[in-house]
Formats: structure tokens, sequence, C-alpha cells
């Protein structure tokens, strides 16, 4: 009987392995649908630095954005932000909460908008909601 453990066999579930891995770290074309609020970096990563994973105000996202701050999209259900790669495709919708189709590469934490959905427009909220 063979050992099913012996050296080719070894290496050929390493490669193999490699191979999804890598292939995991992008999506393919139209892969991913990620649900999520746009937002401009700084604000998103203060927010989320508190474990704050909302929508912020949309008039100072747009404009943060216009200075050149990076758009993003916070995900809440995955508590993490991702930098839009394709800022324009999102344009329209700073503030929103999206569904968005495309491919995030998970090294960089970077996703390409194939397509976005509007799911709720967002509303700028000032002070926090009053405690039960």
């Amino acid at each position: 009987m063979r050992d099913p453990l012996n050296p080719r066999t070894l290496l050929l579930f390493v490669a193999v392995a490699l191979l999804l891995d890598a292939a995991s770290q992008t999506a393919g074309a139209g892969g991913t649908t990620i649900k999520g609020w746009i937002s401009d970096e700084t604000c998103a990563r203060g927010r989320a630095s508190g474990g704050v994973f909302t929508g912020t105000n949309p008039e100072c996202a747009k404009k943060c954005i216009a200075s050149g701050k990076k758009m993003v999209l916070i995900v809440p259900d995955q508590r993490t932000l991702l930098t839009v790669a394709n800022p324009d495709a999102a344009k329209a919708n700073i503030g929103d909460l999206v569904e968005i189709t495309g491919s995030v590469e998970t090294k960089t934490k970077t996703l390409h908008i194939d397509s976005l959905k509007l799911l709720t427009k967002g509303v700028a909220m000032c002070g926090l909601p009053a405690k039960k």
C-alpha cells in the first residue's frame, strides 16, 4: 500500500492550494455582490476605528471626495472598508446604501465596481439617536 502523503502527493496538494488561494484573491468578472455605504475614506476610517460601520453624512462625504479623499465602500456585514478602484462608477451615489457587483482584491482591500444598484438614499443625520 502506498503512503498517501508521499512527497509528490504533498507537493501536488500544496500547488492546488496555492492556485485556489490565488483564484480567491480576486473574484472573477461580475463575481462578487456586496451591500454597503459609499463614503470618503477619512470619515469612514474614523467611524470604523470606533467600531461603527454605517453610512456617513452624504454632504460631507461628497465634499471630501471632491477635495481628493479616496472613495470607499463601508461593508457592515464584514465590518470592513474597501477602497473603490473606479470611483466614477459610484460618483452619483456618495452617501447611499448600494448593492455592488464587481471584483474584490482581498490583499489590498480594493473593490472594482462592475454594476451598482441603489438600495437606500443616504441622508444627513445630526447627532446620535436617542437612547431608549
